[in-house]
């Protein structure tokens, strides 16, 4: 029965808010942009979640007399398809090296066409009744124009600069990545503890600080106590020296 519906719908053009009547008055329009699921597989049980949702919110606008729109898409996904492709690859005895990056470029679009006709699918499935005939994906013309509009405009504001600056690096993928494609790992470390001695030269005096990062010492240039902690008000103004230096 779902096919049977889905394409009736489709016929009538059902999910177009420029093909529907609309109610009299000044009602105003109602827009839902999908958030795009990446091309890197089928869609999960949060994707279907987000799709009930935004569905019902915009067929209650359609059933309102709205203009409403509820625009489609996928997301080309970057170093997260890039990942699952390199998978893909390896499996067949190849690699980003050995294909090279015009035969890899056009693995990569392949992979993306085949994901992205299955997630569109699965979208269609769930009865969600988007605009399918203005579906966009992130790597288009459009899409692609309004990042570097948007990357032009937050340069010429001085929001975009290159600079040095610590980064997340994948050795794998030989880039730098997000903190959001960066997975956290707990390990079992050690726990040091450095006495800074004072700069008088007293051996059992100074400050003891803890640290799991010992490597760092020889950068120090500071040391800071609470000028309220009694175990430290001597010490307040005075000078330490970095250990073994």
């Amino acid at each position: 029965m779902e096919p049977r519906v889905a394409e009736r719908w489709a016929a009538s053009n059902y999910s177009d808010p420029d093909a529907r009547p609309r109610a009299s008055g000044d009602l105003p329009p109602f827009t839902i942009i999908m958030p795009p699921p990446n091309v890197t597989g089928g869609l999960h049980v949060g994707h279907a979640l987000f799709v009930t949702l935004e569905d019902l919110l915009v067929r209650r606008a359609r059933m309102q007399g709205r203009a409403a729109l509820w625009l489609p898409g996928v997301d080309h996904a970057s170093i997260a398809a890039q990942f699952v492709l390199d998978k893909v690859i390896a499996a067949e005895g190849e690699s980003r090296a050995s294909l090279g990056r015009e035969r890899y470029l056009e693995r990569m679009h392949t992979f993306m066409d085949e994901t992205r006709g299955v997630i569109l699918g699965q979208f269609r499935r769930l009865g969600a009744s988007a605009d399918w005939g203005r579906t966009r994906f992130t790597m288009d013309e459009m899409s692609s124009r309004a990042v570097r509009t948007a990357f032009a405009t937050l340069y010429e504001r001085g929001l975009a600069y290159r600079t040095e600056a610590l980064v997340n690096w994948c050795p794998g993928c030989k880039t730098s990545v997000s903190d959001l494609e960066s997975v956290a790992a707990e390990e079992q470390g050690s726990i040091w503890e450095i006495r800074y001695p004072l700069e008088s030269g007293a051996s059992d005096s100074g400050v003891v600080v803890a640290t799991t990062r010992p490597e760092t010492l020889l950068g120090d240039t500071g040391v800071a106590v609470h000028p309220a902690d009694p175990r430290y008000a001597a010490l307040v103004g005075r000078r330490v020296v970095v250990p073994f230096v």
